[in-house]
């Protein structure tokens, strides 16, 4: 089985959100694969970049689920990341990249809604601390 890592970047009241090729009429997080010898976390910074152009920082794993495409079995890792700095641009595997208010994200989303609202609360509360 596979294994991949997502990462859903708040940027104060603000979602990234990627609208993948492969999958045009999804938005999803960034993310991909795990390489060998990378850590969930590596993986999800680096594809957060690939992806996106955006330099991100991991707060907290927030869910796991099993993805089967028909093709292959993948074990997911969602993770609640924050901005740091950069400027969109879309990658190789993307038609869009775009930030979406959070209480007006596009449907249909991937992975279910209830996860990016865990995303906004783990953010809040890192807000709250600086």
């Amino acid at each position: 089985m596979k294994t991949a890592a997502l990462g859903i970047v708040v940027n104060k009241n603000e979602i990234l959100l990627v609208h993948r090729k492969w999958h045009p009429i999804l938005w999803a997080p960034a993310g991909g694969f795990i390489d060998p010898g990378e850590t969930e976390e590596e993986a999800v910074v680096r594809e957060i970049g690939e992806e996106t152009g955006v330099k991100s920082q991991v707060l907290e794993k927030i869910h796991d689920f099993i993805y089967d495409n028909g093709y292959d079995v993948s074990h997911i890792h969602v993770y609640a990341c924050q901005y740091i700095s950069g400027s969109l641009e879309c990658s190789f595997e993307s038609n869009d990249v775009k930030w979406f208010p959070i209480d007006h994200l596009p449907h249909p989303i991937s992975p279910e809604k209830y996860v990016f609202d865990k995303a906004i609360e783990i953010s809040k509360k890192y807000l709250l601390r600086e």
